[in-house]
């Protein structure tokens, strides 16, 4: 009753955030138009309304009941086409952020709620071959054992074969596309792969979980302290337990059915008890990732039947036991971010493998000296993996076994004809040229090549999220205190999509690796090369990095100047974020010349560069001024900070027509701004510290007032920490801008429904009815 109570309470609540109802459409729309949609379906319009009431009432239960969050910014009902629906979602990108779910329902001969909810269909949405019953399945199975990182689509197919699901890699390859098509699935890796998203996957588990898995254990992220008691494992073949604070597990739990435990992200567990395997006969996913467990009990390597193994993150794991050869089936060993010494040449034994992650770091090698071991990786074990399609090492810089080990291993990787994933170090670049003499290079649809040595505290002075933005490219190379311009590693950037170069020690500017060979190359950062003096050096006719989408560039001890002027047409067209850290001689960042290139960027970075007094460099009449207006119509965000001699951003000059975000952080002799650079009408946040923002001077202008910036004004004082605020106004942001938001939306509905976020069709022939909550 409670339960009722409580429904009944909030779905009045619910119901003020819908856009319009059907009352709201009839009052705007000619009547003659209304008799023009309704010719097909004139005798079923009034139990369209019905259903359209109906639906309401259903999506409020759907939400309260399985998204349980109380706060929606949008709840949309549409009867439009499904087709034209997901066609219109699937065209524009800003679309699909538009709403978290989308639930179809078959509408047309439904008249109570128990109808609607029976009709709820996530599987015809957007979908085109196939039965329903069948692609039903295979979603299901998406949902339910899909990596969250994604799999190859050939491998997908295949354990839809072995179940039964499907019966030919056609068949497969039509259902993957129809999922693809209806955004349940993403796919990447130049649509090789595909993995599915996070909050589609939760919401089809909680749709799915009852009828697909009634054995189902689920108690993940619930702050548990003590697992379940033995009786509760005794039954079911799938138990969550990830994210909680479990230290202890059961002695010996008898499992019989159990196919799949997930323990990760328990990080207060640090022992498995010796005979916690013993009965569980057909495990095939483990996930121990991100515990706190050194060693791994015997009794796990009787799990014959594993396929999956994850150890991800287990940083004080330190030695694979021999006995890992036993686990004969084994698909997937994950053992990326541990401190493990060696592999054990038993690996070898593990010819179905087809994903091996691995982290050599343990112990620096000073302190290991009496390991007695000279080798990373005994010989042949690499070889007799034919079947990996994924490889990936990481390896400690400073252990000079890797030296001994890196070219034999590349000379087996050589041999791997499925390889299509590869992380590898490569101490010295001629180890590059016998990778390259293969071919390998361009089969790899992903790889992360680190060359020339390097100590591991380089990536320290590089922001972390720099790092992750590198680490998602598909084919990344890192190329580390290097001499001179390897033919080699001019070969290797012409198939590269991310550049990393660090510490170059001659190099003079970028366009020495050849501007031709860097036609593919989306994300470049350079940090320490202090010989560089610019990063473009090209004349007008070249068509230079036309794919860079991100520049960094940090610490540059001799950095001028960017680029070199003019640019051909077209050059860096395609650049959406430049971001400049630590170069005390660089004195040029835009000229009028540059802006018409950089026309989509989208963020502007600028920190700690002493020399700069303006962001813009021009020198135009001031009758020509007015034709420079609208210059970067996408940029967004602006963040300057530590920039002494900065007096103006753009010269008073009318660009960035489209500004959301302006960061302004220890610029002394930043003292005046002017109408034109904060006049967007989508400015939202100005950040700076409030002695600065209370002192600042506005020119004059008719049209402007200086004091509506103070409601967007965050200020920072100069005696906290700038980048931890910077963070937490960043994580704020979002709600910040809610709360704007519904206070506009507020004032609007007061004056009166206006019809600016609603496509309705209630008289949709094929019945669907598409309901939207956001």
């Amino acid at each position: 009753m409670k339960r009722k109570r409580n429904l009944q309470h909030l779905f009045f609540s619910i119901n003020h955030l819908l856009d319009h109802s059907i009352h709201d459409i009839e009052a705007y729309i000619p009547p003659g138009m209304i008799e023009e949609m309704e010719k097909e379906t004139l005798e079923s319009r009034t139990l369209e309304k019905e259903v359209c009431s109906l639906a309401i009432n259903f999506a409020t239960r759907q939400i309260l009941e399985y998204i349980e969050i109380p706060e929606f910014q949008r709840i949309g009902i549409s009867g439009v086409n499904d087709t034209r629906v997901v066609s219109r979602l699937r065209s524009l990108q800003w679309m699909r952020k538009k709403f978290n779910i989308i639930i179809l329902v078959n509408a047309l001969r439904c008249r109570t709620v128990t109808d609607i909810e029976d009709s709820i269909d996530w599987i015809r949405w957007g979908l085109g071959g196939g039965t329903q019953v069948q692609q039903s399945r295979n979603v299901k199975y998406c949902a339910f054992y899909l990596e969250r990182e994604g799999t190859k689509k050939v491998v997908l197919i295949e354990r839809w074969i072995k179940g039964g699901l499907i019966g030919t890699l056609d068949e497969g390859d039509e259902i993957i596309r129809n999922l693809v098509n209806a955004l349940l699935l993403d796919s990447f890796q130049n649509d090789n792969s595909v993995r599915m998203r996070d909050e589609i996957r939760e919401e089809l588990i909680k749709l799915f979980r009852i009828e697909m898995n009634p054995m189902l254990l689920e108690l993940g992220g619930r702050g548990l302290r003590e697992a379940p008691k033995d009786e509760a494992w005794k039954e079911v073949d799938r138990i969550l337990l990830m994210n909680n604070k479990i230290s202890k597990l059961p002695k010996n739990p008898c499992c019989p059915k159990l196919i799949i435990l997930l323990l990760q992200v328990n990080h207060h567990l640090r022992v498995i008890p010796p005979l916690f395997f013993q009965s569980m006969p057909v495990l095939q996913i483990l996930d121990l990732s991100h515990t706190r467990i050194r060693c791994l009990p015997r009794s796990l390597f009787k799990l014959v039947l594993l396929r999956k193994f994850f150890l991800r993150g287990c940083e004080l794991f330190m030695e694979l036991p021999p006995e890992v050869g036993e686990l004969s089936h084994l698909e997937v060993l994950d053992l990326e971010g541990t401190e493990i010494i060696n592999l054990p040449a038993t690996v070898g034994k593990l010819t179905n493998l087809r994903c091996l992650k691995v982290s050599f770091y343990g112990h620096d090698y000073n302190s290991r000296r009496n390991c007695q071991l000279d080798r990373v990786i005994p010989n042949n074990v690499i070889a007799n993996l034919l079947q990996l399609e994924e490889l990936s090492m990481d390896v400690n810089p400073d252990d000079e076994r890797w030296n001994v080990t890196a070219k034999d291993i590349v000379k087996e990787i050589c041999s791997l004809n499925h390889l299509e994933i590869l992380k590898f170090y490569l101490p010295k670049v001629i180890l590059l040229n016998d990778l390259m003499s293969t071919g390998l290079n361009s089969s790899l649809v992903h790889y992360r090549f680190t060359i020339g040595s390097y100590m591991k505290r380089i990536i320290s002075r590089l922001p972390i999220e720099v790092l992750v933005k590198f680490e998602e490219e598909e084919r990344c190379l890192k190329y580390v205190n290097g001499e001179g311009v390897p033919t080699e590693v001019k070969e290797l950037l012409q198939h590269t999509t991310a550049l990393f170069l660090h510490r170059h020690l001659t190099l003079v500017s970028l366009s020495e690796f050849g501007i031709e060979n860097m036609k593919n190359l989306k994300f470049c950062v350079l940090g320490e090369c202090d010989e560089i003096g610019t990063i473009v050096d090209a004349n007008n006719r070249d068509l230079v990095l036309e794919s860079l989408e991100y520049l960094s560039l940090y610490y540059m001890k001799n950095l001028r100047s960017i680029w070199r002027e003019p640019l051909g047409w077209n050059s860096l067209s395609n650049l959406k974020v430049l971001a400049l850290y630590s170069c005390p001689q660089l004195t040029t960042i835009l000229t009028i010349r540059v802006l018409k290139n950089v026309y989509n960027l989208e963020e502007l970075l600028v920190e700690d560069c002493p020399k700069i007094n303006s962001i813009l460099t021009h020198e135009v009449a001031a009758e020509d001024l007015p034709l420079l207006m609208g210059c970067l119509p996408n940029l967004k965000k602006i963040s300057l900070h530590y920039m002494p001699k900065l007096v103006t951003i753009f010269g008073g000059i009318l660009i960035a027509p489209s500004l959301e975000w302006l960061s302004l952080y220890d610029c002394p002799n930043l003292k005046s701004l002017s109408h034109e650079e904060v006049g967007s009408n989508n400015l939202k946040l100005i950040i700076g510290e409030a002695d600065w923002w209370s002192t600042l001077r506005w020119e004059k202008s008719e049209c402007f007032q200086p004091s509506k910036l103070d409601s967007i004004f965050f200020p920072i004082e100069r005696d906290t920490d700038f980048t931890t605020r910077l963070a937490e106004i960043n994580d704020q942001l979002p709600a910040l801008m809610q709360e704007t938001k519904l206070s506009q939306q507020s004032a609007e509905k007061k004056k009166g429904p206006v019809l600016g976020h609603l496509s309705v069709n209630s008289h949709s022939p094929d019945g669907n009815l598409l309901i939207q909550a956001r």
